[in-house]
């Protein structure tokens, strides 16, 4: 019967009607995922690039000896936005020595990728000449499928001509259409940014996690010491948020799940606790996507990363504050990294933040204080019901002014358990559940599962623990109201009590895009700690410091100073 319905097709585009054989042959591939044919023959049929380029990835996966196939899929990814922009990079590169080390992964991307094209043409002519061989073997024997003409003219195959005799069942095959499961229409991603990045992401089968209705599932794999989020989206695609460290069970733990591909992958940034893992996954699964903060490491980890991307023949795109990411419905926000300048790793991650039904997510990756101070200046909305914790909840970020602007309902972290770092630090768990935030952490409750339906969302874990707020002095933020005739200054909030070695954060508010300065005393004189520069307050008038702590500063209640258009603001703050 298929081979009936498959001829049909075939001479409905010889015919020139192929929007009439389109929903034929995708209700063709629905049924017979593995029927190379007929994915040849439906590549034929579309028009975009990212609909070809998924046709012939069907095509090689079914048989990774069809050459004409690979062929013609480095042709059109030569042809995409991302390949034109990795060769415009690699001008840049040769132009602007100071960006060499940010663009090292685009050039070594390119080189390998340039290596494997040699390698492809000098094994070409024996692979071409076995094939040649197999197919007249093939035409000799009498094969059904040359018999009943189904691979005439095949646009991806090379096949003699023959003829397509028509059907009686014509007429009933025709009104086939494809289930609701299978789509040809991709995403894609707009940036509205100077330089628009369009980011396609093609469509694939249910990768058979459950799902139910219109649920989106959020997976927070315990990975020990490391970060590992697994997004599936209601139509079963998949996203793959860092992979803790490597072999810390990434692998197995999708494969218990049933994850078959992963179409986005997300590197946050290249600490060997969040691509560890991800190295092992490009070598288990096919993935479509890769998307990194654009900054380059030394250590091997990363240098296997960046082979296993090429291996894995997967698309290699950087991202940046702007970037707009869609998949599945759902568009990812990019709020981080702005320009990579910082020289903390960390502060340079990739977040994200979407938004699914009535529930909005805040992932942050390793980021830290310096971060959460440049989303505050910006402006930028951070306002979220789930967040994802920043830097395992250490002391390095999740300052009381940021986790204000945020007011999560639930917060979740990744620690090892008994991990040499402290993490997560009592005083960032303080912080959080001052806000209101339920606290999750994977030292505690293992592997957090996240169900999110268009109303809200539900929260199972392995083990039904909430973390505990601990029983240290809770670091509150004290409002500070003006005295009167305080020309035009006002201190909004201040971290006061603040234990040793934790970030505090004041805040406040002048005229608009006013200069100010802040100095903070301690028993020794003015403090050093970074953070406390000069800046200039924002549209609203609004100008935020967050600084460090000493780990040695004498407990007591110390001044602080701030002048802003040359009005000043004195207060005090506790160190406990």
């Amino acid at each position: 019967m298929t081979s009936d319905t498959l001829r049909q097709a075939v001479q409905l585009i010889k015919a020139g009607d192929k929007q009439a054989a389109l929903p034929i042959l995708k209700n063709i591939v629905q049924t017979e995922p593995n029927n190379e044919m007929a994915w040849s023959w439906l590549y034929s049929c579309v028009e975009s690039v990212p609909h070809k380029k998924y046709c012939l990835q069907k095509v090689l996966e079914i048989n990774p000896n069809n050459q004409k196939a690979r062929e013609v899929l480095e042709k059109l990814a030569m042809s995409t936005p991302a390949a034109q922009a990795q060769s415009a990079s690699s001008q840049v590169k040769k132009s602007d020595p100071q960006q060499r080390i940010v663009q090292r992964p685009d050039a070594r991307l390119a080189s390998k990728q340039s290596a494997t094209s040699n390698l492809k043409v000098i094994l070409m002519s024996g692979v071409v000449t076995v094939l040649l061989f197999c197919l007249c073997g093939v035409i000799a024997g009498g094969s059904w499928i040359y018999n009943n003409g189904l691979n005439a003219n095949a646009p991806i195959i090379n096949t003699p001509n023959a003829s397509i005799s028509p059907s009686s069942t014509f007429a009933s095959t025709l009104t086939l259409a494809p289930t609701s499961t299978f789509t040809l229409a991709p995403t894609s991603t707009v940036i509205p940014s100077p330089t628009t990045l369009v980011i396609p992401i093609l469509p694939v089968e249910t990768n058979g996690l459950p799902t139910s209705g219109n649920t989106l599932q959020f997976y927070f794999f315990d990975v020990g010491q490391g970060d590992a989020t697994l997004i599936q989206m209601p139509d079963g695609e998949t996203v793959l948020i860092d992979g803790g460290e490597t072999n810390t069970g990434i692998v197995s733990q999708l494969q218990s799940l049933g994850v078959q591909r992963i179409d986005l992958m997300v590197a946050t940034h290249p600490h060997s606790d969040h691509i560890g893992g991800l190295v092992q996954v490009l070598q288990n699964f096919p993935v479509a996507k890769v998307l990194t903060n654009g900054e380059a490491h030394t250590t091997s980890v990363y240098e296997h990363f960046l082979d296993e991307i090429i291996a894995a023949q997967a698309e290699f795109i950087d991202v940046k504050r702007g970037d707009v990411i869609s998949l599945g419905g759902i568009d990812f926000h990019i709020l981080n990294p702005e320009n990579n300048n910082n020289h903390d790793l960390n502060e340079n991650s990739v977040v994200i933040q979407f938004t699914y039904g009535q529930t909005t997510f805040l992932m942050m990756g390793d980021s830290g204080a310096d971060t959460e101070s440049a989303l505050l200046s910006a402006g930028l909305s951070v306002k979220a019901d789930i967040l994802k914790v920043g830097h395992h909840a250490s002391t390095s970020g999740s300052t009381p002014a940021f986790l204000n602007a945020v007011q999560p309902k639930i917060a979740l972290y990744f620690a090892g358990i008994n991990n040499q770092y402290g993490h997560p630090a009592p005083q960032t768990i303080a912080a959080l559940t001052a806000v209101g935030a339920t606290v999750y952490g994977t030292d505690q409750n293992g592997t957090i599962n996240i169900k999110v339906d268009m109303n809200g969302y539900t929260i199972k874990t392995d083990q039904n623990v909430v973390v505990a707020t601990p029983a240290l002095p809770t670091v509150t933020i004290a409002t500070i109201l003006p005295p009167s005739g305080s020309g035009g200054l006002e201190i909004m909030s201040l971290t006061s009590p603040i234990s040793k070695g934790a970030n505090a954060t004041l805040t406040a508010k002048t005229s608009p895009n006013a200069s100010c300065t802040i100095t903070v005393y301690t028993k020794s004189g003015t403090s050093e700690a970074a953070g406390l520069g000069s800046k200039t307050a924002d549209a609203n008038g609004m100008v935020s410091w967050t600084w460090k702590v000493g780990a040695r500063t004498t407990a007591g209640t110390w001044r602080i100073v701030v002048i802003c258009n040359g009005v000043t603001k004195e207060t005090t703050y506790e160190v406990q």
